[in-house]
């Protein structure tokens, strides 16, 4: 499996290649699908190889542009936990200029912590973790083998003074998986 940031700014988006097709990690804000569809292009990634889409967190630059790929046939993948945060992300976002609302295929949430149903959907070995910390709706993507996406995480006082209980669990269930490489949300990659 091959690994590509395909990030721009200050955001990192991952695509994942696995058989000639990719499985997209966040991705930029609203009004920015040219940008892109622009690092898919020079990464030598067609639009139609992007088939599944996974946001860590419905924050706008990890999610902004989510509907928007979803009309051009990217299927978006939620977990279970963050299909109760939608409706309130929605709201939320729909201020914002050129942001359109998200809309979930039943048949597109999947369990955190079901490898099967991950495995079978994707191809690829792993799951997901819901992962609060930075914010409640917050997952990581488990690449069995890769590594741990973690969206904006923050690392155990790493960005705070005072311990956060819930950003403590979240890395000791990260720890647990056994993966040692850490793709996060902004900044570079790095090994636990």
């Amino acid at each position: 499996m091959n690994v590509i940031n395909i990030g721009y700014g200050s955001t990192n988006y991952y695509a994942i290649e696995h058989q000639k097709k990719y499985l997209l990690i966040d991705t930029g804000i609203p009004g920015t699908l040219g940008k892109m569809t622009s690092q898919l292009r020079k990464y030598g990634i067609n639009l139609n190889a992007v088939h599944h889409l996974i946001v860590t967190h419905f924050h706008p630059d990890h999610c902004g542009i989510a509907q928007e790929l979803q009309s051009l046939g990217v299927e978006l993948m939620i977990s279970r936990t963050q299909l109760s945060f939608l409706e309130s992300a929605n709201n939320f976002l729909k201020k914002l200029h050129n942001y359109k609302e998200i809309e979930i295929n039943p048949n597109n949430i999947i369990n955190e912590n079901d490898k099967p149903a991950f495995t079978n959907r994707f191809g690829i070995p792993g799951y997901i973790l819901h992962t609060p910390g930075h914010s409640e709706d917050s997952i990581s993507i488990i690449i069995e083998g890769v590594g741990i996406f973690t969206g904006d995480l923050p690392f155990p006082n790493h960005y705070m003074i005072e311990s956060n209980e819930k950003v403590d669990i979240s890395w000791s269930q990260i720890r647990s998986t056994n993966e040692k490489q850490v793709f996060p949300g902004h900044g570079d990659p790095f090994s636990l």
